[in-house]
């Protein structure tokens, strides 16, 4: 049966049994929930096996080579969504489509399934949909559209090449999405599928190493995340300029991250020089912020205020919802910084207001834990107990985010207090 989340101001009525309705919706709402999840996951190894041209007979054929075998009637009604893969199961169909297990896990988290109608639309009006949905900070419905695009081009056959050059572009896009919506381990797949699909395409693989850089660098893996950015950079010089200022502002993150912020400094400001020379307006936002991040680690408030503000301005000029909140968290923490505790609670509770429609839990994460250390400040005698319930809820999808401030933070404050109070 599902448990509702607590909600930060919210008593829960006390001796008072749930209805027989309340039972029943809130059965229902769990078996809809599974329900998605075995579509959700279904859908998923269908488009996986279709991307590796195979039939459901041969992954059957090919799991009797593992000590976990599957008959092809199995194959199709996990596929289907009929049936849910069992340990076993999951870790054959795993090992025959070269995925990580983990992934299986991840996509069955991703349980809102998003119908997508794709009749009559071209690949172009499929990727355009899907970007203004990205851009919207709408990730699930634009990882529908994605997913949807993966769907048709399994069903075509075009030449290898040309097969090549759109599963790599398209599993770009997909590591970059499943990033945002939280689910790294399949966004990391994502993006190792892409460069092995682009062995030959160097535009498209230095696209994906910066994806793969930056993931790696928000997992804590800082000497992967830098080699897989200065092989981005390597190859964007040579043969996609456009995708430089990315690929400096990945590596300047993975030096921010191991503390050298003045080196970070520099690549982000490279960062902005690729991206006016070559006209790449999307990355101005994280590149103005992430430099104000730099500056805020070199003592310089007011400078870092100054940038920060700037990726506010630029996130809301572009239609980047998800920036803006980002970025509005972490003018909150100069503000604390700076001992303006109503201005820096103000702007936490703004960051919520964009970040929870979106389901953008890691903003929600670090609005939530800034607010906990405003709470803890103000009252150190209470224990802030109902939001650091949320918060243990967030953090158990978000483990994977090592390179965090708020979740290092949190995971050395929270463990060591009683009945999982942080203090600040």
């Amino acid at each position: 049966m599902s448990r509702e989340r607590p909600t930060v101001g919210r008593r829960e009525s006390r001796g008072r049994k749930p209805s027989k309705a309340r039972k029943h919706a809130k059965a229902d709402s769990s078996s809809d929930v599974f329900q998605s999840a075995q579509v959700s996951v279904g859908n998923f190894l269908r488009s996986t096996r279709e991307s590796l041209r195979m039939t459901q007979a041969q992954v059957a054929e090919k799991t009797r080579e593992s000590p976990w075998q599957l008959s092809r009637a199995a194959v199709s009604a996990i596929e289907r969504g009929q049936n849910f893969p069992g340990l076993e199961a999951m870790l054959a169909l795993s090992n025959v489509l070269h995925i990580d297990p983990k992934e299986l896990i991840e996509r069955a988290r991703l349980t809102a399934v998003v119908p997508v109608d794709i009749t009559g639309l071209s690949d172009q009006e499929l990727e355009n949909r899907a970007s203004q949905y990205f851009w919207a900070g709408d990730f699930t419905r634009a990882l529908s559209v994605y997913d949807a695009m993966a769907d048709k081009l399994a069903l075509e056959a075009p030449e290898q090449e040309e097969v090549a050059a759109r599963l790599a572009t398209l599993e770009v896009r997909r590591a970059t999405t499943l990033k945002r919506i939280g689910a790294l381990i399949s966004a990391i797949a994502r993006a190792e599928r892409a460069i092995s699909l682009a062995t030959a395409l160097p535009a498209i693989q230095a696209e994906a190493y910066v994806v793969l850089a930056d993931l790696q660098a928000q997992r804590g893996h800082l000497p992967l995340a830098g080699d897989a950015a200065e092989r981005a950079i390597a190859l964007a010089s040579r043969a996609n300029p456009g995708r430089l200022a990315w690929a400096y502002m990945v590596k300047g993150k993975a030096l921010y991250l191991g503390k050298e912020f003045e080196a970070a400094k520099q690549a982000f400001l490279e960062a902005r020089r690729q991206a006016d020379a070559h006209g790449d307006r999307q990355h101005l936002s994280h590149i103005a912020g992430n430099t104000g991040s730099c500056y805020m680690s070199l003592g310089d408030t007011d400078r870092a205020r100054g940038w920060i503000e700037q990726a506010v301005s630029l996130a809301r000029e572009h239609g980047q919802p998800a920036l803006e909140a980002s970025w509005l968290v972490e003018l909150g923490k100069i503000a604390l910084a700076r001992g303006e505790a109503q201005e820096a609670d103000r702007l936490a509770v703004r960051a919520l207001e964009i970040a929870r429609p979106r389901e953008h839990r890691l903003t929600i994460f670090r609005a939530e834990w800034l607010r906990h250390r405003l709470a803890r400040r103000a009252r150190p005698a209470d224990p802030d107990e109902a939001r650091v319930h949320l918060l243990q809820e967030l953090f158990r999808q978000l483990d994977e985010h090592e390179g965090v401030d708020e979740i290092v933070e949190f995971k050395k404050a929270v463990p060591k207090a009683p009945r999982g109070v942080g203090e600040t």
